[in-house]
């Protein structure tokens, strides 16, 4: 870990970790709020940002590691499996991208002034 490739990429994954774990609370004090139906976009937004910030993360780790990372002795390949499972099973992140957009283009046309009802 003390190499400097390693440290940088240990540091993005912090990022990476600390910007899943906002955009999580964020949601669920959206869901709280507003309930499911009003936080669609703060839940379409995960769906697609978390995975593949932890993602990036276990690929990061299993880089680090070398060979190990994919070696049935760590459960970094059980987790990069797990994740890839996930982000299938949770249906497509193109879905998941044209509600967020959809929601945002209305929220921006309402504050303009734009009735496209």
């Amino acid at each position: 870990a003390e190499h400097g490739s390693c440290q940088d990429m240990i540091a993005d994954s912090a990022a990476d970790l600390e910007a899943a774990r906002l955009l999580t609370l964020s949601c669920a004090s959206a869901i709280d709020e507003k309930g499911a139906r009003g936080a669609r976009d703060k839940i379409a937004s995960i769906k697609v940002s978390v995975p593949e910030l932890t993602s990036r993360v276990v690929d990061r780790a299993i880089q680090i590691h070398g060979g190990a990372g994919v070696c049935q002795d760590f459960p970094l390949a059980r987790a990069l499996t797990g994740l890839r499972t996930l982000r299938i099973a949770d249906g497509p992140d193109a879905v998941h991208r044209r509600t967020v957009a959809r929601i945002e283009i209305k929220k921006t046309l309402k504050k303009m002034g734009i009735d496209i009802s």
